[in-house]
C-alpha cells in the first residue's frame, strides 16, 4: 500500500517524458505564475482521470511534480479542464513545496 501511495506522490524529477506521454490525453501546456501545467487525464471505468504534470525552473534545474486527483469527469475535455483548474489551485496553495521530496 505504501509504494502505491508513493508512486500517486511522484515529485521532482519522478516523472520522465516516456512517463508523462504513456500517462494519458495531454493537453496544452499552461503558464500559470511561473509554473507550466500540462493535463494528462486518463480514460479509466468511472470516467476521465484528474492528473496532470506540473514543472517549474528552480535555480537552473528543472522541478517536476505529478499529480492525480480522486475527481473523475464523463468527457475528456471536462478532465482537461478540471486538471487545469486543480493545479492552478495546487500552486497557489502549495507553490514550490510541491518539489520537496518525500521520505
Amino acid at each position: 500500500m505504501l509504494k502505491f501511495l508513493k508512486s500517486i506522490f511522484r515529485q521532482s524529477g519522478g516523472t520522465s517524458a516516456t512517463e508523462t506521454r504513456n500517462a494519458g490525453i495531454t493537453g496544452e501546456i499552461i503558464e500559470y505564475q511561473g509554473y507550466q501545467i500540462q493535463p494528462t487525464p486518463r480514460q479509466a471505468k468511472n470516467g476521465w482521470t484528474t492528473e496532470a504534470v506540473i514543472t517549474r525552473e528552480i535555480e537552473g534545474e528543472l522541478k517536476t511534480h505529478h499529480f492525480i486527483r480522486a475527481d473523475t469527469t464523463s468527457d475528456q475535455n471536462g478532465a482537461i479542464e478540471l486538471s487545469v483548474t486543480k493545479s492552478k489551485a495546487t500552486i497557489d496553495q502549495v507553490g514550490d513545496r510541491l518539489f520537496l521530496k518525500r521520505s
